[in-house]
């Protein structure tokens, strides 16, 4: 195993341990265990309807991204975006160009979001998923994340976002924009 592989790996085990300890005391511990990538909770508060249009409206915001649209047009326009051991934007407008820029600003191609996980309760969907682009210094960029989306009439109104933050820094860092 190489260093740079070592190093991933081990910040892939602290992400995948701080975001099972963050879905354990946002979702609850039964849909945090869930062993299938995909769980829809049948013994919870939800409407099967409501996770039915809930799934294929991320879905749709994923494909879109992945063809090279913007993920972002499922995001209310006052949306509650909060980066864990970050900060909390408190609009669309907001998280767009303080939060999201930063890291695809620097990017010279689509960030491919893949999905591994997807967890649905009601009217919250948890996604975890990888992303992987070419930074405009034609370095490689990977990052792991998750997102809990709170939906609302096929919109996303509020987010807690967990992601490798030092793989944005380091990101940051190497690439001055200009």
């Amino acid at each position: 195993m190489t260093k740079d592989s070592a190093t991933r790996h081990h910040r892939r085990l602290l992400l995948t341990a701080g975001i099972a300890g963050g879905l354990t005391a946002l979702a609850g511990a039964g849909v945090a265990s869930a062993g299938p990538r995909e769980h829809i909770d049948r013994q919870g508060f939800g409407k099967p309807g409501e996770e039915r249009r809930n799934r294929a409206a991320v879905l749709r915001a994923f494909a879109r991204q992945n063809a090279g649209g913007d993920i972002y047009e499922i995001l209310h326009d006052e949306v509650e975006w909060t980066i864990v051991n970050g900060r909390t934007y408190t609009s669309k407008a907001e998280f767009l160009t303080q939060g999201s820029a930063p890291i695809l600003d620097r990017l010279a191609s689509a960030l491919v979001m893949t999905i591994q996980d997807m967890w649905i309760d009601g009217d919250i969907v948890i996604i975890r998923f990888e992303g992987d682009a070419t930074a405009i210094d034609g370095v490689d960029y990977h990052n792991e994340y998750c997102w809990i989306w709170q939906m609302r009439g096929g919109r996303v109104v509020r987010c807690h976002a967990f992601l490798d933050m030092i793989a944005v820094r380091e990101l940051v860092d190497r690439i001055e924009l200009t």
